[in-house]
């Protein structure tokens, strides 16, 4: 990456404190610990730091310059450090973005910007693997979906990418937005809209006003991909006067996957109608909701022009994603469902759906974590678990964080057994009962949202199992 000195003045506003005009930066970063010599340096603020206090040693790092807020200008002392360019900007997270939207504009590439409640990620990977069997792409790398990875990903966009995916979070107002406006997306795909970040957005309205600035900011002449099987979705579709491309299992579209059927550890299979062509498709992650993700990736392809036969294939061989509904025999006959990345209302429902029907003639063991950032939902979301525990027929229910008693009372209340239902205080008790509890036959389903760190209970089953 090369960039201008005058490059980096346009795209921000910034005005040059001090350095020279033909300046020129190999590079950009917002880490002063992987800083490399010759490359830009832009502090960010966070809720712990503030990058401003490394503008020194990115500096003894030989950074060719920095960007400084305004206000911060004076609180250093540039004496020795004369040759340098300092940039002064009025923030330094906008002018992140500014610089990674006039990096997008520079280059012919095409841009997928997909955004959601669920699924994203997994969409992210299936879109990717289908266009990279015909096209050099750029995609999200891990969950870099915010105002800092987002433009820092397509800071990497050069001549030889054809097509960048990327992946949209939102957890505060206005994200979507200003991601859009940055990615300039020609291609617009948003997955679903759920109860989910209640605690920044407020409510499901307001959920789906910010997810739609997805939408609503998409090129001219762009494309948007849409789930017909959510409301809320074709609502923001509606007035969209772009070329449309549907998908759906229940409700009519341009896609259609019919006759699905859950394969255990080998995968969910399904009928796949498109126009006057059918055929089977195969995935090796093991859910009814997954199936979405690759109508998602099967529509993508279509609009880039890709060989349903290929896409077929590449989906076949998808790699699942750790933590994912990650499908793990802990020993013969007995099978974890490590989906302990994240967790939300309809997230933890579609998990549960799929271990009642995985269970066969086993027991269906639920270990369960807080739904975490769902604000004053929260203690009504978890009694609705503890009832979808007992709606699922779950055998066995352990329940983890300072919800846990709401989500085990509601699950009493609504027929599960009191002797299958249980609270407990740590990782550790929940390993123990489970190692000396379940069989030959079970299914255990370990869930929670991120920060419960979930994921310590599938380790601890799997010690000594190796």
């Amino acid at each position: 990456m090369i960039f201008q000195i005058e490059e980096i003045l346009r795209a921000t506003g910034g005005r040059l404190i001090q350095g020279y005009e033909n300046t020129i930066f190999h590079g950009i970063s917002t880490d002063s610990r992987t800083l490399q010599p010759g490359e830009l340096f832009i502090p960010l603020k966070g809720a712990r730091y503030d990058g401003h206090d490394f503008l020194r040693e990115a500096l003894e790092k030989k950074a060719s310059g920095v960007l400084v807020e305004e206000e911060k200008v004076g609180d250093f002392r540039w004496n020795g450090y004369r040759s340098k360019a300092v940039i002064s900007v009025r923030d330094t997270l906008r002018a992140l973005g500014d610089i990674a939207k006039y990096r997008r504009g520079k280059f012919k590439s095409k841009v997928i910007g997909l955004t959601g409640s669920n699924g994203k990620t997994t969409s992210k990977e299936m879109i990717s693997v289908c266009l990279e069997t015909t096209y050099k792409t750029l995609k999200t790398e891990g969950n870099l979906n915010n105002l800092i990875g987002l433009p820092l990903t397509l800071l990497k966009l050069d001549e030889t990418k054809e097509v960048v995916i990327l992946e949209m979070g939102m957890n505060v107002p206005g994200e979507v937005r200003r991601l859009t406006e940055i990615a300039q997306p020609d291609v617009g795909l948003i997955t679903n809209i759920q109860k989910a970040h209640l605690e920044g957005m407020g409510n499901l309205e307001r959920i789906k006003e910010e997810k739609g600035e997805l939408f609503r900011g998409i090129k001219d002449r762009g494309t948007i991909i849409v789930n017909q099987d959510d409301p809320m979705v074709i609502d923001l579709a509606r007035n969209f006067l772009g070329q449309k491309i549907t998908f759906g299992i229940e409700n009519s579209a341009d896609l259609m996957a019919r006759d699905i059927k859950l394969r255990g550890k080998s995968g969910t299979s399904f009928h796949l109608v498109f126009k006057e062509k059918e055929m089977e498709v195969e995935i090796p992650l093991l859910g009814r909701h997954f199936v979405y993700n690759a109508l998602s990736a099967i529509a993508s392809a279509i609009i880039f022009g890709i060989e349903l036969e290929r896409v077929r294939e590449t989906l076949k061989r998808f790699k699942s994603i750790p933590m994912r509904m990650e499908i793990i025999e802990l020993r013969e006959g007995i099978f974890i469902i490590n989906d302990t990345y994240n967790a939300n209302p309809r997230s933890m429902e579609l998990a549960l759906e799929t271990l009642s029907e995985m269970r066969g003639k086993g027991r269906a063991i639920a270990v369960l974590g807080d739904m975490l950032e769902l604000g004053t939902y929260s203690n009504e979301a978890h009694r609705d678990l503890g009832m979808k525990v007992s709606k699922f027929s779950i055998d066995f229910l352990i329940a983890l964080g300072e919800e846990a008693p709401v989500v085990v009372e509601s699950a009493i209340r609504h027929g599960l057994g009191l002797e299958k239902a249980m609270v407990v205080e740590s990782h550790q008790e929940a390993i123990s009962i489970l190692k000396n509890t379940i069989k030959q036959g079970d299914w255990i389903l370990v869930k929670g949202s991120r920060g419960m760190r979930m994921e310590k209970i599938v380790k601890g089953l799997l010690e000594g199992e190796a």
